[in-house]
């Protein structure tokens, strides 16, 4: 529908740069690649020192395999608009994809010259390459980026799991219906929705506006905050009987702030249950000795995702006043590719005696 509004607008006026611009975005989303080429083309050629539409030409070319098209497009890009933080952004990615390490670093640092919030995740961009030392979270600022993106599909999403395995950890480990139960980073209310059955009080709470107003719209939840969930714990001593959190937790590096910060909020015998990224094959030495790091998977790593051992869980647990009810090897979801991406579910409870059971990691 977008690409036929587009097409008459351009019948009207073909002269207008960003009609061509427009109408290239939406065939790139619908997968019509070299459509959006000739799209961007246009564009740029009404238009030379079009920044924007050389830098998305550029993706369009890399996606394509045409590399050095890619880079040139790019380092155009760059001579319209010098500084531009999206191109030095998409060199940077260009440069890690093809293992010039220094070229990254220098485009990556020109991007958070330009963006010192962080938007685009550059921070973890370098430590995955181990050229910095991981941010203790994902930069809020990306976060807001990503879920306000992930928002409009969220609840579409087939190849995700998360949400099922919480419910299904919770369900499995809850002595007791009419639960009082915080969703932490709730999302779009995938989890609520699970769970609705067992809880006599459901809150929410989720930095992201955009997903929060999906998971209002669904009327699970008795209240919603737009919150930093570590923060509103913290200020909701006692106040829970089970804390849910369904990929929100793989956002964080050191794990030990969510602990304490759970602890305060429960009550005592009640349940903390969340599921992680599990340490990949090829983790550095030192962050197998810490028990996390930024994900070595690129798709990961640039969506702001840390992984986590099993073991470092186990150590926290033990400082945290938690005892470890479940802690097993699961499929958290698939890639575009559809292959497995590693997780673990994990489910404490605040005091209490150890449980065992099959598929639990050592």
């Amino acid at each position: 529908m977008a690409a036929g509004l587009i097409a008459k607008a351009i019948a009207a006026n073909r002269h207008m740069p960003d009609f061509h611009y427009n109408l290239a975005i939406v065939l790139r989303a619908q997968g019509k690649l070299k459509e959006a080429v000739a799209g961007y083309q246009r564009a740029i050629d009404l238009k030379p020192d079009y920044a924007e539409a050389y830098n998305n030409l550029g993706n369009v070319w890399k996606t394509l395999g045409e590399l050095d098209s890619a880079r040139a497009c790019f380092e155009q890009a760059l001579r319209c608009k010098p500084g531009n933080a999206d191109t030095h952004y998409s060199l940077g990615i260009l440069c890690s994809d093809l293992g010039d390490r220094s070229g990254a670093a220098l485009h990556f640092h020109r991007c958070l010259d330009h963006d010192p919030d962080d938007s685009r995740g550059v921070s973890m961009l370098l430590a995955h390459l181990g050229l910095a030392i991981a941010p203790e979270r994902t930069p809020q600022a990306q976060l807001l980026n990503l879920y306000d993106v992930r928002s409009r599909f969220w609840d579409r999403e087939s190849s995700y799991f998360g949400h099922v395995l919480v419910a299904e950890g919770l369900q499995k480990h809850a002595a007791r219906t009419n639960l009082d139960i915080l969703d932490i980073g709730c999302g779009t209310g995938l989890v609520g929705a699970q769970i609705r059955h067992l809880a006599g009080k459901l809150d929410g709470v989720d930095i992201s506006l955009p997903m929060l107003e999906k998971a209002r719209d669904k009327e699970i939840y008795d209240s919603l905050d737009q919150a930093d969930f570590v923060s509103f714990m913290c200020a909701h001593p006692d106040s829970y009987d089970a804390i849910l959190g369904a990929a929100t937790l793989i956002h964080f590096g050191d794990l030990h702030a969510v602990f304490q910060a759970a602890a305060k909020c429960l009550r005592d015998g009640g349940l903390f249950v969340f599921t992680l990224f599990s340490n990949e094959p090829g983790v550095s030495i030192e962050a197998g000795r810490m028990g996390f790091s930024v994900a070595t998977n690129d798709k990961l790593a640039k969506s702001g995702c840390y992984t986590h051992s099993a073991n470092y869980v186990e150590r926290l647990a033990a400082g945290s006043e938690f005892s470890i009810q479940m802690l097993q090897e699961v499929v958290q979801e698939y890639d575009q590719n559809d292959n497995r991406i590693p997780g673990i579910l994990v489910v404490l409870r605040r005091g209490g005696q150890e449980s065992t059971g099959p598929g639990e990691l050592a």
